[in-house]
């Protein structure tokens, strides 16, 4: 069964939050709950695991916040909070993996992700290893490029497909420029399913533009109502991408570090012959390389070198090990990478059959009282 974990979702109670833009919009103007979200989901063959909240533009950011953190619901995966303005100095609670400073809205002047201030609090969410979420003005997304170009380890995701109503050549010159820089995500969703050519269009434009890692699943429930249906939109992508393990599920893990990280360590030895030549590799490793180490929810990795041994420490934040390292070992240019360097090494002895780095055994961690319980 094809497991789901929904990268953006809204819940809300109007007996506890007052939302003003629901006053123009009566087909959703009511509450919404987790449970509801599980009945939709129950409707398709599906094992919805839960997904990422998205803030609701409350008119009382720290009322939402209480809100959804009072909720404790198991399907609340990861929050992204409402960031009232971006900057050096923003509230940023605790227990989130993001904020969202909604671009797309009246009160936000065009440009505004040009302002220094927006820039200083992207600056500020790389710091803190946070995503911005972009919604946005289909036509400022030429703006979101500039700002994301100058802060380029900012991790930035695209609401709704850059909220894009048709393909025109400004959107799609736009879209390719984010889609080349290293931090840029795309949710997909947002756009009307009842134009099938159009939605043919653009979905074969951003799979062609964006790295498969950098696709996510979204539904943007219960928002879809508007332009369209939960069920139908869950149907066309389902039908355009199959029942893809990266695109429902796994991107999304990885990006929003759903899975508590791992941490593996390991040891092989470096032939002192090629220790000179090993070294030069690593001072400038083919860029290809470590881009699929991070897709493969590698987010942490190095090398230690004493005399002839070689001592690594990964952490990973995926949630299937195997499955990540076997598509790793797939990659034609991971391929060549280690045709480069598995001649610099040997293997430990001792090692079993199947290792070529050994794995090691954790014997100590000062954050954890004893290691035998």
């Amino acid at each position: 069964m094809l497991e789901v974990v929904d990268s953006h979702f809204h819940i809300w109670d109007l007996n506890v939050l007052h939302l003003p833009w629901l006053d123009l919009c009566a087909g959703i103007k009511k509450s919404f709950s987790v449970d509801d979200l599980c009945k939709v989901y129950a409707k398709h063959e599906v094992d919805f695991k839960g997904g990422v909240f998205v803030e609701v533009d409350c008119d009382l950011a720290i009322q939402e916040d209480e809100y959804i953190f009072n909720l404790k619901s198991s399907k609340i995966l990861a929050r992204i909070m409402r960031a009232p303005h971006l900057c050096a100095h923003m509230r940023l609670p605790m227990g989130i993996v993001g904020v969202r400073e909604p671009l797309h809205i009246d009160t936000s002047p065009r440009g505004r992700c040009l302002e220094q201030s927006f820039l200083e609090g992207l600056e500020v969410l790389v710091d803190r290893n946070m995503i911005f979420e972009s919604c946005n003005r289909v036509e400022e997304l030429e703006d979101l490029y500039q700002a994301a170009a100058q802060i380029p380890k900012a991790k930035i995701v695209i609401n709704h497909c850059g909220n894009v109503k048709q393909l025109t050549s400004d959107y799609k010159r736009a879209m390719k420029k984010l889609a080349k820089l290293p931090n840029v995500y795309c949710k997909v969703s947002g756009f009307a399913t009842e134009d099938k050519v159009f939605v043919q269009n653009l979905l074969d434009f951003l799979t062609g533009e964006f790295d498969a890692s950098k696709l996510l699943y979204a539904s943007n429930f219960p928002v879809v109502e508007l332009y369209s249906s939960f069920d139908e939109h869950l149907r066309t992508v389902r039908e355009y991408f199959g029942d893809d393990a990266d695109f429902f599920s796994k991107n999304t893990k990885k990006l929003y570090q759903i899975n508590k990280p791992q941490i593996f360590a390991s040891v092989i030895r470096l032939r002192p012959e090629k220790a000179d030549y090993y070294k030069k590799l690593h001072a400038n490793p083919f860029a290809s390389v470590n881009k699929k180490i991070k897709e493969c929810g590698i987010t942490k990795y190095q090398i230690f070198n004493r005399d002839d041994l070689l001592f690594s420490i990964m952490e990973y934040c995926g949630d299937d090990f195997e499955y990540d390292m076997a598509k790793m070992a797939q990659d034609a240019e991971t391929q060549r990478w280690w045709q480069e360097t598995d001649p610099c090494q040997m293997r430990i002895d001792g090692a079993f059959k199947h290792e070529w780095w050994a794995d090691m055994k954790l014997v100590y961690d000062l954050n954890k009282e004893s290691m035998n319980k």
